[in-house]
């Protein structure tokens, strides 16, 4: 395994436990209170924080094996055609997975400002959550927010997948 790839693996890693864990606790909130208050700016610098020593633990934690295994820095390989081949792909494929999530948020916004306009029935009454919200709106700034970190999060995930895969097969 190449260092690029073993790279790519620690911030694909990160990347998804850091997401995962930041949705978790956003989407069930409460729709408005915790995103306006400074409890949000709080849990955003803690998650910041968090975010940068789940990084640099990573690389730590890489070089350390990899010096372990007999990886001596003098010896190491430098980026050539290839490497600058997958990095294009991977920045090409997740370039197109942000624009694809943000024209899906562009449609989402048409499609609930068109809903909000039509008498709807009134049904059961819903937890007003955050993903609620989200989904059926009134859409925020700090909700649009939500969507395009989302979005983000989606392409930074496909850029890291795109290198992986395109080391493990070779080209």
């Amino acid at each position: 395994m190449s260092r690029q790839e073993k790279i790519s693996w620690v911030s694909l890693i990160v990347t998804v436990l850091i997401s995962i864990w930041y949705f978790a606790i956003v989407l069930p909130a409460p729709g408005d209170s915790h995103l306006f208050g400074p409890s949000m700016i709080v849990f955003a610098l803690i998650l910041a924080i968090t975010a940068i020593f789940a990084a640099i633990a990573g690389e730590l934690l890489l070089r350390r094996v990899q010096r372990r295994s007999g990886d001596d820095p003098k010896r190491r390989e430098r980026l050539d055609e290839r490497d600058r081949l997958i990095n294009l792909r991977a920045g090409r494929n997740a370039y197109v997975v942000l624009a694809w999530s943000i024209g899906f948020v562009l449609a989402l916004i048409w499609t609930i400002q068109i809903m909000r306009a039509l008498p709807m029935p009134v049904g059961p009454t819903l937890r007003d959550t955050v993903l609620l919200r989200m989904a059926i709106g009134p859409l925020t700034a700090p909700l649009l927010a939500q969507w395009l970190l989302l979005a983000l999060t989606l392409a930074d995930v496909c850029k890291y997948v795109t290198r992986i895969v395109s080391y493990r097969r070779g080209y």
